[in-house]
């Protein structure tokens, strides 16, 4: 396939595509187009996201019907839309439906969605619906993480158009952590929105499995578990162990993912899961569950990750043989970043990106 545009319609600009999208508009010859429907959501600013500054991308915002039809008007075989957020997000839809019938190449960039008990049904619903009416469509799709892939698998649409994704953000290495002495508690860190999906229950019930001493877990963020996650440390005798902190932002989260010794991510469900990335390119082990759409990238770096299922016995079994291995020295940190930084650093997301594209 050969095209002179690509324009990539999101619901906002996100910090967690700025680097990747910036490496695409470097890697490409034609332009790159960034169609949003609206500024970054003020809960997003509240975790501690900052406000992507875009150089070499071009950002319209489509809440501009003027705006919107301009865009949708680059419907010839030289166009590629690449469509985020179908069925949440009217104004990508739209773009969708005007844009179907047309020569353009469209193709879609989508994590999986959650799946609750009482509505997961109607998104899979839908997402047949989409896969049966309009696969054909579609030049590729570029699913977010192993989560993703089995999404769109399960929903119709043909293997050989699925290719794995992710996301890649450039997170550039803190300052290495200060010696400890050999007596030093081993250092989990978690961070993230306090909601069932991020299971910190899960992580709080497993740490009641560890030994009575030797470790310490911090966890960041806010949301409305908090005060009957405070209550569960608590009755579990975690209090000393356990410590909650507010949100910090994204360049304070790094300094302290470098000086912990593992990362915990223990979601019952993430689509993909930036606090893997944010770990592991500054070289900090990470567990996470495999519901997390991120272990993608263990699997493609070459790494050795415990990825158990977001479950408690195999959760604490995990956090277990961490603090029995030790905190990792600087020779394994090191390891670890380099193979993150090449399979998922920016460029790399670009090239396999314009790879698909020159083969779709």
């Amino acid at each position: 396939m050969k095209v002179d545009r690509i324009i990539f319609w999101q619901p906002f600009a996100s910090p967690h595509q700025e680097a990747f999208l910036e490496a695409v508009a470097e890697q490409f010859p034609g332009e790159v187009i960034l169609a949003v429907e609206s500024e970054m959501p003020a809960e997003r600013i509240a975790q501690g996201w900052p406000k992507p500054e875009h150089k070499l991308v071009r950002v319209h915002n489509v809440s501009s019907p003027a705006i919107h039809a301009a865009l949708t008007k680059q419907s010839g075989p030289d166009s590629l839309h690449i469509f985020t957020g179908f069925f949440s997000h009217p104004l990508v839809w739209k773009a969708f439906q005007t844009l179907a019938p047309s020569q353009a190449r469209l193709a879609i960039f989508s994590e999986a969605p959650e799946q609750p008990l009482l509505t997961g049904w109607l998104k899979r619903l839908r997402g047949r619906w989409l896969a049966k009416l309009w696969a054909t469509r579609f030049a590729f799709v570029l699913a977010v993480g192993n989560v993703g892939c089995e999404f769109f698998e399960r929903m119709g649409f043909p293997a050989k158009k699925i290719v794995p994704f992710g996301y890649f953000s450039e997170v550039l290495a803190s300052p290495a952590p200060a010696p400890r002495s050999a007596e030093s508690m081993f250092k989990f860190v978690s961070a993230g929105q306090l909601i069932r999906r991020k299971g910190i229950d899960l992580l709080i019930e497993a740490c009641a499995h560890l030994p009575p001493t030797g470790w310490r877990l911090d966890i960041y963020g806010d949301g409305p578990e908090r005060a009957k996650l405070e209550r569960s440390a608590s009755s579990r005798g975690l209090a000393d162990r356990i410590a909650f902190h507010a949100t910090v932002p994204t360049d304070e989260l790094r300094s302290l993912l470098a000086s912990a010794d593992c990362t915990v991510l223990p979601s019952r469900f993430d689509g993909w899961g930036m606090l893997v990335n944010e770990s592991l390119a500054i070289g900090t082990p990470m567990i996470c569950t495999d519901r997390c759409g991120a272990t993608l990238l263990f699997t493609e770096c070459g790494l050795v990750a415990a990825s158990p299922p977001p479950r408690v016995s195999e959760l604490a079994a995990a956090l277990r043989h961490a603090v029995t291995a030790g905190p990792p020295d600087a020779i394994a940190r090191a390891a670890i970043a380099a193979a993150v930084r090449r399979s998922g650093s920016p460029a790399a997301g670009a090239r396999r990106l314009l790879s698909t594209v020159a083969a779709a």
